[in-house]
């Protein structure tokens, strides 16, 4: 299992619309932040993100706490590498899902 921490800016242009006065980080910026730490850790490039739950809002300032462990899914479209992710914001799971890799 690898585990990377991520900080939430406490500017960014999305927080301006959503929402004012109560800002929360949209999803897709959680997801890409997840993409971007999975990169920078020296994992492999992926191809699709099939699974993702949102299980509480995050907001600017916050820090999470990532973690990636290995796993692989089949037989009905045969095996495929993945990485399963759990984001943390100190003991509260924020998200979770599944990435997958593209084929070596």
């Amino acid at each position: 299992m690898q585990t990377r921490r991520i900080s939430i800016p406490l500017e960014h242009p999305v927080f301006e619309g959503h929402f004012p006065g109560h800002p929360i980080v949209p999803g897709s910026m959680l997801i890409d932040l997840v993409l971007a730490a999975w990169e920078d850790s020296g994992g492999n490039p992926m191809a699709s993100v099939p699974s993702v739950k949102f299980h509480r809002s995050v907001a600017p300032g916050d820090t999470l706490v990532l973690h990636f462990t290995p796993t692989t899914t089949g037989p009905g479209a045969g095996p495929q590498t993945g990485v399963r992710f759990t984001c943390l914001r100190e003991e509260t799971l924020v998200c979770s899902g599944v990435l997958m890799l593209h084929a070596p």
